[in-house]
């Protein structure tokens, strides 16, 4: 398997491949909050462990009612999940759209579950001269009767570019008009500057034709505990959703750690503030480089291109790996190639490592 086809959390398979072990990678590339599980979650864990002993609740309504509060969704609009990956196949299963428009380049997931539905998808590029933000006017042209779903990630992974809530107000009465659902991935939504003028959340209150969906796994940093849950206002759909999904995919200890981290308001805090800091700080390091060109994000990575046909980006992957740093090299995205590398941010001497490496490979 070459490094590119590595998904960023794999860092079982980056360390077998290269006789690394797993906890020396310092990994870029898994886009997870670097403060790590909320000490909040880790009491309740600890001192719950004959939980596991039990079912959890099956309806989920503490839990619900938990991300209600954290989100303004209504709680009866909520369905949890086994991760954000179970709710996105379990919506596009539900809904078997037969034809789709993707926001590209994006998570393969979205297209993967859709193909497994036997639809028809058509990736809608974000251009590179456009620097990656969505041009709504040229992608409600592409939108017919004969669409059933567009599926955007916002803001977008890989390229960190965002579309603010009056433009998805705008983007879903034209998909109304045309009896076509959104589909919103909201898994980075929470390192955004300002969620107010990003997320979708408050628009399930007035749009049935609306899902999002959110996952835990990046701002709790909690990917191996599989939690995830989505904000629907229609009920039909919803309601067949949650006929399609296993009972019990939500186990006892990530019901009660959602139950206390949407509540912990000193760590997404913390949080928000290293980020916002880091973001910022990085920025302005990496726009002294003249070989790359970075892209604007509001959200926990950075994408960047490289200017120069000198070297490659799966060619710093290599040199980044020999020294135990994983980042990620993006040619396997669509509408990407050889020139793009995306890095996520953590702990600020962590980050000035990256960078300095990085610095090093272009400048000499």
């Amino acid at each position: 398997m070459s490094n590119t086809q590595v998904h960023g959390g794999d860092l079982d398979i980056i360390s077998r491949k290269y006789s690394i072990p797993k906890e020396e990678i310092v990994n870029y590339s898994g886009n997870v909050n670097p403060l790590g599980l909320p000490q909040s979650v880790k009491s309740v864990l600890a001192n719950n462990l004959d939980a596991i002993c039990d079912y959890p609740d099956v309806s989920y309504l503490k839990l619900r009612e938990a991300i209600s509060s954290y989100t303004g969704a209504a709680p009866e609009s909520i369905l949890v999940g086994n991760g954000s990956t179970e709710l996105i196949s379990t919506y596009i299963k539900t809904l078997a759209p037969k034809s789709s428009i993707i926001i590209s380049p994006a998570y393969s997931e979205y297209q993967r579950e859709i193909e497994l539905a036997g639809g028809k998808i058509d990736l809608f590029p974000l251009m590179e001269n456009e620097n990656f933000v969505l041009n709504l006017e040229r992608l409600k042209e592409r939108i017919t009767d004969e669409t059933d779903l567009v599926v955007l990630c916002n803001p977008n992974n890989p390229t960190g570019s965002y579309v603010t809530v009056d433009r998805l107000r705008e983007l879903l009465d034209c998909l109304k008009a045309h009896g076509a659902y959104l589909m919103v991935d909201e898994t980075y939504i929470e390192f955004a500057d300002d969620v107010s003028k990003v997320s979708a959340m408050p628009l399930t209150h007035e749009y049935s034709n609306l899902f999002i969906i959110r996952g835990t796994s990046k701002f709790f940093a909690c990917p191996g505990l599989r939690l995830g849950y989505s904000a629907c206002t229609d009920s039909s759909l919803r309601e067949k959703a949650a006929d399609f999904k296993d009972p019990w995919s939500v186990n006892s200890y990530a019901e009660l750690a959602g139950c206390v981290m949407f509540t912990d308001t000193a760590f997404i805090s913390h949080t928000r503030k290293l980020i916002t800091s880091e973001r910022e700080r990085i920025k302005k390091e990496l726009h002294s480089i003249d070989k790359i060109k970075l892209y604007d994000t509001q959200s926990n990575f950075f994408l960047f291109k490289l200017l120069t046909d000198k070297i490659t980006a799966g060619e710093i992957f290599e040199r980044l790996i020999a020294k135990k740093l994983l980042v990620r090299d993006c040619s396997t995205f669509p509408y990407l190639d050889g020139h793009y590398i995306r890095f996520c941010i953590l702990m600020p001497e962590q980050n000035d490592i990256l960078i300095n490496e990085i610095k090093n490979i272009l400048e000499n």
